[in-house]
């Protein structure tokens, strides 16, 4: 393929040759506006000095030390968000952006301060995904007075320093697995929940929905108090068989809120109880290939790449002066996954 040359950029640009010149060389100062507008062209016919262009934007832009607060390293999923949240900030054009990551061992509000109050003290910002506690709320507030703002992602916080959220629509899920639940069942019986920890909002919202579509439809099924899984497989197995204790044979499925589903699934393997449907969150290569086999039948996956992407986005436009950018709510769709279609 011929390569394409600046003449030839400049003309599908519509700018002149001495100033794509002058982004390439970077003797001379051009138009931000001018540069990213050459940029997308530049993408668009494969020039060969796209990646010079990225750089002039870089250079020029401002820096933006993010810090990104995830439960722990052990859950493949968020692993994958703090790739993918690394991955778009290098990928900015309008920030200059490094992303510092802290995972939580567990999900408790010091531990959960301790975090936040290490990463204001080497960031810009903040993005966290962690329990609503009042202790978290002071926290939150006091490091906004000081001048680092925080951003929740996936699961919100009743937090006046922090109003705004990147995530799901948690009532939905929540409705959306009672209505698979509803159908595929059974008509009567009992529910189990099995839920991350009493203390994140996200899984408040997801049964509530839960709860409520069941009771709008009235629906013979009644569902069990929640059991915590500590955000983590083995306490997910531990409730699942704390359950199975209680109800036994009354039991027709389980939804696992959050973190654990591998766990819950093995819990059910060991007391052969493949008559139970599983409802679940959490998307990876294991829990996609007891999708596969029929041990979990539906999971809501939320799209924890898509809710990093919005976050740094957010993040982005608050560093290049849009005050408000962290104060609103972005909405990513869950996904519905079967074993025809994972």
């Amino acid at each position: 393929m011929q390569r394409i040359t600046n003449k030839a950029l400049a003309k599908a640009a519509g700018v002149s040759v001495s100033t794509v010149d002058r982004i390439m060389t970077g003797r001379l100062p051009v138009k931000r506006a001018t540069v990213e507008h050459v940029l997308e062209i530049a993408e668009e016919v494969s020039f060969h000095g796209v990646g010079v262009i990225r750089s002039r934007l870089r250079t020029e832009a401002p820096h933006c030390r993010i810090g990104l607060l995830l439960n722990a390293r052990t859950r493949r999923t968020f692993l994958d968000m703090a790739d993918r949240a690394q991955a778009t900030a290098e990928g900015c054009h309008d920030v200059q952006a490094r992303v510092i990551t802290h995972h939580l061992t567990h999900p408790e509000p010091k531990a959960t301060v301790a975090a936040l109050v290490d990463l204001a003290q080497r960031c810009d910002v903040i993005a966290c995904h962690c329990i609503d506690h009042p202790q978290v709320h002071a926290a939150i507030e006091d490091l906004n007075r000081k001048g680092v703002p925080v951003l929740p992602v996936i699961s919100g916080l009743g937090c006046p320093a922090a109003p705004g959220l990147v995530g799901s629509n948690e009532i939905e899920l929540g409705r959306t697995a009672a209505w698979f639940m509803s159908r595929l069942g059974g008509p009567e019986g009992s529910i189990g929940l099995v839920n991350g920890g009493a203390l994140f909002r996200n899984q408040w919202a997801e049964e509530e929905g839960f709860r409520t579509f069941l009771k709008e439809k009235g629906s013979r099924l009644s569902v069990l108090p929640a059991l915590s899984s500590g955000e983590c497989d083995i306490g997910a197995a531990r409730a699942v068989s704390t359950l199975l204790g209680k109800a036994g044979s009354r039991i027709r499925g389980v939804f696992v809120i959050g973190g654990g589903l591998e766990g819950a699934v093995n819990a059910l393997r060991d007391a052969r109880r493949p008559d139970i449907l599983v409802v679940g969150n959490e998307l990876t290569s294991a829990t996609r290939a007891m999708l596969k086999a029929g041990q979990v039948h539906v999971i809501l996956e939320h799209p924890g790449l898509e809710i990093m992407d919005g976050a740094i986005k957010a993040i982005a436009e608050w560093a290049t002066g849009a005050g408000e950018a962290l104060a609103k709510n972005r909405e990513f769709p869950f996904r519905i996954l079967l074993s025809e279609n994972c």
